[in-house]
């Protein structure tokens, strides 16, 4: 997208979607108030402050829907319980625009662990669209000052974004990724911190391929096949939840760009992390009939 003026509505959406201003790096760094932050958008956007705070205020509204919706099955609600998360803890989650969706994996625990009751934990969300592993290590400062106890790592679907049409070449080489992989690890150890690495999602080639068309920017799954091979090597004891997603019907869990998880999608991973991180399976990370929003019927519970 070149512009961002004489958007549609829903292009505006998308656009709020996936922007969290207020993890880009320079505005962490030389921090602006909130009202500032809608400003932004809005100026981005060519629209009204309002209608951007609208926007946000209906993502926040979705994403406590769904988690109070996957919350109503007793078997979800005991998982999000033993979360080994207390009170004292601060969970952040680090990655690219999969987990900066503000109706995304992450946005959805924030608010199933305040809904479940009782004290939380703090969760920071750090997630950057179209950051790469590289551009991680560079805002690595930022990581640290968020003081977190836990960290959940997804990383690697924009080491493999292929730019240019005649020629095309990947932001990092697997040789690269491996490397950056490893430093953020080491460097988040040097926290006392634990962490948890989760593979990126599957994509669907058939959906890139008619989305990204003409466009010079482009993956493939194959390469995104190998960023997941890379992450088991460096992070064995991770979550692999590029196996998982490769087993469901991506028909519905993936937007139509074939790269993005659809809300049915993130909802999907969301499951799929909490078990991890419980070692407990409840029951919703398989096959489920979900409307566009990732939030069963009252006929499907």
């Amino acid at each position: 997208m070149t512009s961002t003026h004489g958007l549609t509505g829903d292009e505006r959406r998308n656009f709020v979607r996936y922007t969290r201003t207020r993890a880009w790096p320079m505005l962490q760094r030389f921090p602006i108030t909130d009202e500032l932050h809608d400003e932004l958008l809005a100026q981005m956007l060519g629209c009204a402050t309002g209608t951007v705070r609208s926007i946000v205020g209906a993502f926040a509204e979705q994403a406590r829907d769904t988690a109070a919706d996957m919350l109503a099955d007793p078997r979800f609600r005991d998982v999000v319980g033993a979360l080994p998360f207390g009170p004292e803890d601060r969970v952040v989650a680090i990655g690219d625009s999969v987990t900066a969706d503000r109706i995304g994996w992450f946005e959805i625990l924030s608010a199933a662990v305040t809904l479940v009751g009782g004290p939380a934990p703090t969760m920071v969300n750090l997630g950057v669209s179209g950051n790469t592993t590289a551009d991680v290590i560079e805002r690595f400062d930022l990581v640290e000052a968020s003081r977190p106890t836990h960290v959940l790592l997804m990383l690697g679907t924009n080491d493999v974004r292929i730019h240019g049409r005649a020629v095309g070449h990947r932001m990092a080489t697997g040789p690269e990724t491996e490397r950056n992989l490893r430093v953020l690890l080491d460097l988040i150890a040097g926290l006392g911190t634990t962490v948890t690495a989760i593979t990126p999602p599957v994509v669907d080639q058939g959906r890139i391929d008619a989305f990204f068309a003409g466009e010079p920017v482009r993956w493939h799954e194959r390469d995104i096949d190998e960023v997941a091979e890379i992450v088991r090597k460096v992070a064995p004891a991770g979550l692999d939840l590029h196996t998982a997603s490769r087993s469901e019907d991506l028909g519905g869990y993936l937007e139509a760009d074939g790269v993005h998880p659809s809300p049915a999608g993130q909802r999907l991973i969301l499951a799929h992390v909490v078990e991890h991180l419980t070692g407990l399976r409840s029951g919703l990370a398989g096959p489920a009939t979900l409307n566009p929003n990732g939030i069963r019927t009252p006929s499907d519970r």
